[in-house]
């Protein structure tokens, strides 16, 4: 993993073992250590897929093996642990507004702050809004940011409605989110910096 102060990085990292129910957090060398990335997977923003206006967000929480061995070879060197790995704290609403955030500046750096007067997403980053999964969720069409690279980002148009589909992590296949930022300024869309089509 990347680090500004690689003399600080520490030659071991923690691995929880459970074993006849007692937890046992032990150091074990770098190299040997089971390197996962946590990637959420929602349902598709309920505005895209027309379901009902709900609070909160569905996940499941899959996990990347990026490097050193499984934790099914990990597991093999503690024979009779119940649990080998890593415990992760993970709130689902926390995450949305993070890829919320991320979409809208996005969105902002590429056409300004001028079409987004009203968007609905920025209550959803505030917290204000409590129905987070009618705006933020996965991508379920054809991929649109390719695995190669860190972070990819394309903005796309349903009449005047904007959406961001974003890629973190893109090079490890990490799945692709949809935020839909909501209906543009008339005035932004009646403009010529509109950048799509009248009929797009």
């Amino acid at each position: 993993m990347q680090t500004r102060r690689p003399e600080q990085r520490t030659d071991t990292l923690p691995l929880v073992v459970i074993r006849a129910g007692v937890r046992n957090t032990i150091q074990i060398p770098r190299t040997q250590y089971p390197v996962y990335l946590p990637v959420p997977l929602f349902p598709a923003p309920g505005v895209a897929c027309g379901r009902p206006l709900r609070r909160g967000v569905f996940t499941n929480l899959d996990a990347l093996h990026l490097a050193g061995p499984s934790f099914e070879e990990a597991s093999a060197q503690y024979p009779g642990a119940e649990f080998v790995g890593a415990h992760t704290d993970f709130s689902p609403e926390d995450f949305c507004r993070t890829i919320a955030k991320i979409a809208y500046c996005g969105a902002v750096e590429t056409l300004g702050v001028a079409p987004f007067s009203h968007s609905p997403i920025k209550a959803i980053i505030l917290g204000q809004d409590e129905h987070i999964g009618h705006w933020v969720g996965c991508w379920e069409g054809e991929e649109v940011n390719a695995p190669r690279g860190l972070h990819a980002l394309q903005l796309r148009s349903s009449g005047v409605d904007i959406h961001v589909i974003l890629r973190l992590f893109a090079q490890f296949g990490a799945p692709e989110y949809h935020v839909v930022l909501g209906p543009a300024n008339p005035k932004f869309v009646a403009s010529e910096e509109w950048p799509w089509p009248a009929d797009a």
